[in-house]
């Protein structure tokens, strides 16, 4: 039986898949959120970037876990997307979220939190959501996440904020003209994505205090947000997915242990979590 698993944010889509003999290979494809996307921009992203995977090999099951499928709406519309290139297949689609909270404690109950392009928070009983955020997406909310991140920096160099070595390294990456930059975000398909891309200053300039304070404020947005939208949760094991908190884990667990919270676990890229526990599904 072949099974091909994929864990999908806003900017992009990991797949593996595994053969009967446990052997993986990787694909990536655009992120597949129904929400930016229409039904026939989904089938499109899935035949490029699944081209190898559509004329090899027959899949048998497919799990998909991806942003913005938290209703069946939603859900139906990436079912029909990858079932009009894998007919036979047999299609389970679920949220990221529900990706987060397996890969961070499978069937143990906790608090698993999302710090991708976008943000998320749920309850997690060890099978499955029983209270989540209210998502209000990239405008409303997304506290914490890349595309906050991004606000924030594109904020700090208009409004001349920004350190000086920080700007000369936007210029020389981005084309910072203000009509470029208002244009990309209003006018041009997945302004979310375009403003996440400016959080990579996080990545590369982790030390620096400028980005050490935003890092700082974000979280603890994020945590008087989300995390205090489920009341006390003193006691309770809270896991992290996404780039963000691996790379600034010391300052989440200062936030967090301040707030009386307890981070356990942190996972950079879930589906390699989700391929090992779906194995073992598999054979038990």
């Amino acid at each position: 039986m072949n099974i091909l698993i994929a864990d999908s944010g806003s900017t992009k889509t990991e797949w593996i898949l595994i053969d009967d003999e446990g052997h993986k290979e990787y694909f990536h494809t655009d992120g597949l959120n129904p929400y930016f996307m229409s039904l026939e921009q989904l089938i499109h992203a899935i035949d490029e970037g699944l081209a190898q995977v559509l004329e090899s090999k027959p899949v048998d099951k497919i799990f998909f876990y991806g942003a913005g499928c938290g209703t069946e709406k939603s859900k139906e519309v990436v079912r029909k997307g990858i079932a009009a290139c894998f007919s036979n297949a047999e299609i389970q689609v679920d949220t990221d979220l529900l990706a987060a909270a397996k890969a961070c404690f499978w069937d143990k109950p906790g608090v698993a939190c999302i710090l991708g392009t976008g943000s998320n928070s749920c309850i997690y009983d060890g099978e499955k959501i029983v209270n989540k955020i209210p998502s209000l997406g990239f405008t409303l909310g997304d506290e914490g996440s890349g595309g906050y991140f991004g606000k924030r920096i594109l904020r700090s160099y208009y409004y001349n904020i920004m350190p000086e070595d920080l700007r000369n390294e936007l210029e020389q990456r981005h084309d910072m003209r203000l009509d470029n930059i208002l244009e990309m975000v209003y006018k041009k398909p997945k302004g979310n994505r375009f403003v996440a891309s400016f959080s990579h200053l996080l990545g590369n300039f982790a030390d620096h205090d400028f980005i050490k304070n935003i890092v700082r404020s974000g979280f603890e947005d994020f945590a008087d947000k989300q995390l205090a939208y489920f009341g006390d949760l003193s006691g309770k094991e809270i896991g992290f997915v996404g780039s963000i908190a691996a790379i600034h884990r010391e300052t989440l667990e200062s936030v967090l242990s301040e707030r009386g919270l307890n981070l356990s676990v942190i996972v950079r890229k879930p589906i390699e979590r989700l391929v090992e526990n779906h194995l073992k599904e598999s054979k038990a």
